[in-house]
């Protein structure tokens, strides 16, 4: 290979490099996304929410991307006890944003993490708010309401009372938390 060639060589080899480092610099936000930049695993300044394209310094800075719309969790069904053992199927949901993108990163890095904690302390209250309450508790929304009764069935009674009188509440499932 002559001088030319290898120069030729060398000159492309440093234009790659130029031209990547180039693009390297420039990323785009998107208005359902706000961004950290960590230099060597730390923040730096402030979160990106502003959609657009904004500049890094290559190689040494690194983009995170966090979700700035509803997120959502979705726990597993489960059987829980209440107050009066009985057995109640609990499916829970909740659905959730990220306000303090900063604190959210330096705190739990990712939203598996999130979802992760989530579940630890949304379960966790669950099964804490329904064993605390009988059943009727949780059931009933409304100390004022009036069933509707069947004419048919008003003077039957069973061995668990009249069918057709609602057992009184404390305060129902809206003040239970």
């Amino acid at each position: 290979m002559n001088k030319l060639g290898c120069l030729a060589l060398v000159a492309l080899a440093l234009a790659i490099v130029v031209v990547r480092l180039l693009f390297g610099c420039f990323f785009a936000v998107y208005q359902t996304e706000q961004v950290i930049i960590t230099q060597f695993g730390k923040p730096v300044g402030e979160p990106i929410t502003e959609p657009g394209l904004h500049f890094k310094v290559p190689i040494i800075q690194e983009i995170n991307r966090i979700d700035k719309r509803f997120l959502e969790w979705d726990g597993l069904p489960v059987a829980i006890p209440t107050r009066d053992k009985t057995y109640i199927h609990v499916d829970t949901f909740a659905r959730w944003r990220i306000n303090d993108a900063k604190t959210f990163f330096v705190r739990l890095r990712d939203e598996r993490s999130a979802q992760s904690r989530l579940e630890d302390i949304l379960g966790s209250e669950t099964r804490n708010a329904v064993a605390r309450n009988d059943l009727i508790e949780i059931i009933r929304t409304d100390k004022e309401r009036k069933p509707l009764a069947d004419e048919n069935l008003k003077n039957v009674q069973t061995g668990l009372g009249t069918i057709g009188v609602l057992p009184p509440i404390g305060y129902g499932r809206e003040k239970i938390g």
